[in-house]
């Protein structure tokens, strides 16, 4: 019978797919022989069936046999009596998730009729007041702000571990009447009741039936208090109230960053997909959020979530499928870089219809002192000193000291004496910072010293721990160890300063774990795309959990202080559905060249290189977002620009046809499709350029500043070390016939020395820029990043 034809009501009766294996073993074999195979072929299936896992699979809908009179009756028929079926898919792809199956049966499913694609499911997990004002966006001096009217008409979507409803970072007073568009709703649930959604809090929905399944968890009761939308992390309450957040005056973590906490786009409207859960977020559940939140009607969707692995291939990729349907329907996405820095090509969220958004610092920080016996000060950084019984802030003794040395697992403390000791330590890989210092607290210890290594080299980084601590930084931490090996009984006093705003002063910077390019699956996209504030953010948070995440953390604050990409991801949601609000028309593509040529570039550090990080580290530059609503020109990206550059990287029809849904692809010159991509940097490598002799980009620009009969722009250029950079045309004339005029221009990039070795570094990068300059009136720049990179060595 033929793949997916049904042959009665009997669930059993199956596709020739599954037909059953059929073994007959030859007569001559020995019983001893007989019984071997048998045994084992049984630890065979044993082995398989450990790995059964989910699948996603993506179908033509146009195919269904006719005697199916629904899609999930046919998706029904596909697959093996012990699969279930998980997800239906009908909005930005038709299909279905699928668990419990085998790799081979998987493969049997997709090579049926009608079925496109068979995807993996895979585990994602979250990239875990003051930010809005060092933007820029404070009343009534910001005009993006006003023009705005902070956001109203845009609706947020996070697919993240849920929401606090209670807290008052998402009170709707105040607020109109919902978009009319909007299509979403709130879901009953266990401790979340629909009242709980107001007109800031509009669409709350949770998505748990991959994960169920990954994890064995057979209770699968949409009612049950397990997979309620009510945020039990703290993660997603912090992310929406950091982009979205009304505003709370007296906001402030223990004393710290006190003030009046207000989202990025105060007024915008929140909608949640709870997709992430106690071990994090299955793409499965991911997907069928997104494609939710584009049929609901979102505007933006903010995603601080990441896979350490992604799939090798954006035709393999669910989330990357997914993401860029909803891009092509108008949808602004954005994501966190990920938290694997400073190491070269660790950034992630990397498809270039995503925004990925590294983490920097902003202009306030909470000084803490570590003085030790001989009179030395180490300067650091605390958020867990005021509130603790213990305090050390009164300087009326000193507490000796101890050395923990390098931590890399609980287990390193098991016979360290520490009680009444001040410990100092160091976190070595992958270890949870947060349960070694509770572990301490637990053996005795009174307060820690704390240096984050690599991750955190400038001491820029407080966290909520449950013991007072002090972060200090890499000569600090020397300073301590030189002290600890020298004298006989050392002792310490360790205070807090409270909380110190610098205006203009040591910021930004680039944090040493936000996650660096060069983009590893294509080069020529810049990524990170920018940098936003992550450092130390207060945000609203979930009173299920203290603030360490710990379950042992009694302490239920109403805002929380955290760091990484995934605070600054729901920086450039905010301001893009603040610029969405102010400029309704402009695209997702047109959102971000908006953003990224508009950001700030000039005077930012990198905590992790002497050098600084440049675009590998900040992308483009800075989130600025005053500028942002008015660039005077934005490169656009649309449809036809991400087929071209899938056929200029190699993709076949059919990949092409799984990533995009259309049909008959013709791919031409694939040089034009690397090298015309109309993203707004120019990125190459330095065997490429040295290959091709130069390399040549070329793009278009749209213009977006109104009101005005004609325009010329001016090349301005600065070329990377020992590179020569020509544009043709020098200079742009935009005639005034109307906003989507467009002018096209080419650039080529040389070398003019040998910069091959360069020093015999493992790799290196030389940055430059090209900036369309106005001609008189407002004298608008629009800045791109020209970026040369070599990683031949790595």
């Amino acid at each position: 019978m033929s793949c997916g034809i049904p042959q009665g009501k009997n669930r059993s009766t199956r596709s020739s797919c599954f037909r059953a294996l059929e073994m007959q073993p030859a007569r001559f074999l020995s019983t001893v022989a007989i019984l071997s195979f048998v045994f084992f072929f049984g630890l065979l299936v044993a082995e398989v069936e450990k790995e059964k896992k989910t699948f996603i699979f993506l179908v033509d809908p146009k195919q269904k046999p006719s005697p199916f009179v629904s899609h999930s009756h046919w998706y029904s028929s596909l697959l093996p009596t012990s699969a279930t079926l998980v997800h239906h898919h009908h909005s930005l792809f038709s299909g279905f998730s699928a668990a419990r199956l085998t790799v081979s049966q998987a493969r049997s499913v997709g090579r049926c009729q009608g079925v496109v694609a068979a995807l993996d499911d895979y585990l994602l997990r979250p990239h875990t007041t003051r930010s809005p004002s060092f933007l820029g966006l404070d009343l009534p001096a910001s005009r993006l702000s006003a023009t705005s009217y902070g956001g109203s008409a845009a609706v947020i979507g996070f697919i993240d571990t849920g929401i606090w409803p209670e807290r008052p970072s998402f009170s709707g007073r105040g607020l109109g009447p919902l978009p009319r568009r909007w299509q979403g709703r709130c879901d009953q649930g266990a401790g979340f009741n629909r009242s709980k959604c107001n007109r800031k809090l509009v669409g709350a929905r949770a998505f748990f039936a991959g994960y169920a399944a990954a994890f064995g968890i057979t209770n699968t009761r949409r009612g049950d208090a397990v997979w309620s939308v009510r945020d039990h992390d703290g993660h997603g309450t912090h992310v929406a109230s950091i982009a979205a957040g009304a505003p709370v005056d007296g906001a402030n973590f223990y004393g710290f960053a006190s003030g009046i906490a207000r989202g990025v786009a105060p007024r915008a409207r929140i909608a949640v997909y709870k997709a992430c859960w106690d071990e994090g977020c299955m793409v499965s559940d991911v997907v069928a959020a997104v494609e939710a939140a584009v049929s609901d009607g979102v505007d933006v969707l903010s995603l601080s979530i990441g896979a350490t692995s992604p799939a090798p291939s954006y035709e393999l990729d669910p989330l990357a499928v997914a993401t860029f349907r909803a891009t092509i329907r108008g949808v602004f996405v954005s994501a966190s870089a990920g938290n694997g820095g400073p190491t070269p090509q660790s950034v992630g969220n990397i498809p270039p219809w995503i925004t990925a958004v590294g983490a920097g610092t902003i202009d306030r920080d909470f000084p803490a002192v570590v003085l030790l016996g001989n009179g030395t000060r180490i300067h650091g950084t605390s958020i867990s000193l005021r509130h603790h019984k213990y305090l050390l802030g009164r300087r009326h003794h000193a507490t000796p000291v101890v050395s923990a040395g390098i931590v890399a697992a609980l287990a390193n403390l098991t016979n360290l004496s520490v009680a009444g000791f001040i410990v100092f330590w160091k976190p070595s890989g992958h270890v949870s910072r947060i349960e070694i210092a509770a572990e301490l607290k637990r053996l005795g210890a009174v307060a820690t010293i704390v240096f984050h290594g690599e991750f955190d080299p400038g001491g820029i980084v407080a966290e909520a721990h449950v013991v007072p601590t002090v972060t200090v930084e890499s000569q600090g931490a020397a300073t301590i160890d030189a002290y600890l090996k020298t004298v006989k009984n050392p002792t310490a006093v360790i205070y807090s300063q409270g909380t110190a705003v610098h205006p203009g002063f040591g910021a930004p910077v680039a944090a040493s774990f936000s996650a660096r390019g060069p983009n590893p699956a294509v080069p020529w996209v810049l990524k990170p795309d920018l940098l936003a504030p992550g450092v130390d953010i207060l945000g609203a948070w979930t009173g299920s959990v203290g603030p360490s995440g710990l379950r042992s953390d009694a302490r239920q604050p109403k805002f929380s202080v955290a760091s990484g990409t995934s605070m600054s991801c729901p920086h450039v949601s905010g301001v893009a559905a603040l610029v969405r609000s102010a400029r309704p028309g402009w695209s997702p593509g047109e959102i971000r060249s908006a953003l990224m040529t508009t950001a700030m570039d000039a005077g930012i550090s990198d905590e992790a290189l002497e050098n600084g990080g440049g675009p590998l580290a900040m992308g483009a530059g800075y989130l600025f977002p005053e500028r942002a609503a008015d660039p005077g020109l934005v490169y656009d990206l649309g449809y036809e620009d991400y087929v071209e550059l899938l056929c200029g990287l190699n993709y076949s029809a059919r990949a092409i046809h799984i990533i995009t849904g259309g049909a008959g692809v013709r791919c031409g010159d694939a040089r034009a499709g690397l090298w015309g991509f109309n993203y707004p940097a120019f990125v190459a490598s330095a065997e490429d350029v040295t290959l091709m002799g130069e390399a040549v980009f070329q793009r278009r620009l749209r213009r977006v500043d109104v009101g005005k009969k004609g325009q010329w722009y001016r090349a301005e250029v600065a070329s990377p070390e020992g590179y020569a950079v020509e544009v043709e045309p020098r200079r742009l004339w935009f005639d005034g016939s109307g906003e989507g005029e467009r002018v096209e221009f080419s650039l080529a990039l040389r070398c003019i020395e040998d910069s091959r070795n360069n020093g015999r570094r493992r790799w290196w990068w030389r940055g430059g820029s090209l900036t369309w300059r106005e001609e008189g009136g407002e004298k608008r720049r629009v800045r791109t990043p020209i970026v040369v990179f070599s990683i031949s060595d790595m």
